[in-house]
């Protein structure tokens, strides 16, 4: 549908004023079928504005359907948009538009966390209590963190130590065939020493 010509309310205004048709197409220099039209709607209409029910009409996003979303929202409001839309048959996009625009709702999503018992939270306090006062000793240094578990590194290390940390420099260290290896004699050190044992 065309949008309504820009010179509909200086045509009308003009032709209050007593103006022909003529000279206001030679005026305004807009086509006379524009101008014949603004005039006539005017009779009829007593107004420049257009008729009410211009454009095209709401198919989905109709009275009926904010009423079903509102009620679908009271029932379960941590309902998703998107399974509220699937189940309605809409798409996500509108549903969304229509919960913001028309029923002034904002969609926050629902964020799971654990919540923790006592017994975990004073676990944690003492597991935080012990890194704090190795940091203070100097202790830091030579911590290895592993799943959870601290582990420091020792003379007298045990092989499951010495294993784990083969495991975990192998992958951090570039391919053999790499020439920028900083210090490969250090885990061909740490190879022997699983070895011997």
């Amino acid at each position: 549908m065309a949008s309504p010509s820009p010179h509909r309310s200086s045509i009308l205004d003009l032709f209050k004023a007593g103006v022909a048709p003529l000279d206001i197409i030679k005026r305004l220099g807009v086509p006379s079928r524009t101008v014949y039209d603004s005039i006539s709607r005017f009779k009829k209409l007593g107004t420049y504005l257009d008729r009410r029910g211009r454009g095209r009409k709401a198919t989905v996003v109709t009275p009926d359907r904010i009423k079903a979303v509102k009620e679908r929202i009271r029932r379960n409001a941590h309902r998703s948009i998107r399974k509220m839309a699937d189940g309605m048959k809409i798409s996500r996009r509108l549903l969304g538009k229509t919960v913001k625009d028309k029923l002034k709702l904002t969609c926050n999503r629902v964020r799971k966390a654990v919540i923790l018992s006592e017994a975990t939270t004073k676990k944690r306090l003492e597991r935080s209590k012990k890194l704090l006062q190795r940091t203070r000793n100097g202790e830091h240094l030579v911590t290895v963190f592993s799943e959870g578990q601290l582990f420091t590194v020792q003379l007298n290390s045990t092989l499951k130590i010495i294993e784990y940390l083969l495991r975990h420099l192998k992958k951090l260290l570039p391919a053999e065939d790499d020439s920028s290896t900083s210090h490969p004699a250090s885990v061909m050190v740490l190879e022997q020493c699983v070895l011997m044992a």
